[in-house]
C-alpha cells in the first residue's frame, strides 16, 4: 500500500487527503504551519499524525510521497530535500519561483530515477490543453523534445 503525507493545511492539502483516500492511498499525517494547525487538521481529517515540522515527515520511514499544497515560494526547497530524502513528491503548480529552480529540480529527478516526481496541472485534460500537446506532438507547435507531454485520459 502507497502511503503519503500532505504538507499544507488551507484549502487543497485537505483535498489531497480525501482525493488520495478516495483512491486507496493511506494518509500518515499532515503537515501545517504550526504543531497546532498540524494537530487541528489530522483531528478533522481522521489522520493518525500531525507532524510537527517538515524534518519528520522526511525522516518518517513509513512515507513513501510527499504531496506539497504549502505557498509557491517553499515549493523547491520542499520538493529538492523530498528527493534527496528517496521520497516521491506530487507538488501543486507552480514547481518552483523561476526556470534555474525549476531545472534544478529536473536535475535532480534524473538523479533519482526511481522517484516519481510530479506537478498537479488540474487542467491537463481539458479539450484545448489537449489539442495544444496534439499539436506538439505533430511537430506543428514547439520542440518536442523539450516538452514534457501529458498523457491523454
Amino acid at each position: 500500500m502507497i502511503v503519503a503525507a500532505v504538507v499544507g493545511t488551507g484549502f487543497i492539502g485537505p483535498v489531497h487527503v480525501e482525493a488520495l483516500q478516495r483512491i486507496g492511498v493511506r494518509v500518515q499525517g499532515i503537515l501545517g504551519s504550526s504543531p497546532e494547525k498540524s494537530a487541528r487538521s489530522a483531528q478533522q481529517l481522521g489522520l493518525s499524525t500531525a507532524y510537527r515540522d517538515y524534518d519528520q515527515i522526511l525522516a518518517d520511514p513509513a512515507v513513501q510521497v510527499i504531496h506539497l499544497t504549502t505557498p509557491n515560494r517553499t515549493h523547491f526547497p520542499m520538493a529538492a530535500a523530498a528527493l534527496e530524502a528517496g521520497k516521491h513528491v506530487i507538488c501543486e503548480k507552480p514547481l518552483a519561483m523561476n526556470a534555474a529552480e525549476t531545472a534544478r529540480l529536473v536535475t535532480l529527478s534524473h538523479q533519482h530515477p526511481t522517484l516519481i516526481a510530479a506537478v498537479n496541472y488540474n487542467l491537463r485534460f481539458y479539450p484545448i490543453i489537449q489539442h495544444a500537446r496534439d499539436l506538439v506532438l505533430g511537430g506543428e507547435l514547439g520542440d518536442r523534445g523539450r516538452v514534457i507531454l501529458l498523457g491523454k485520459r
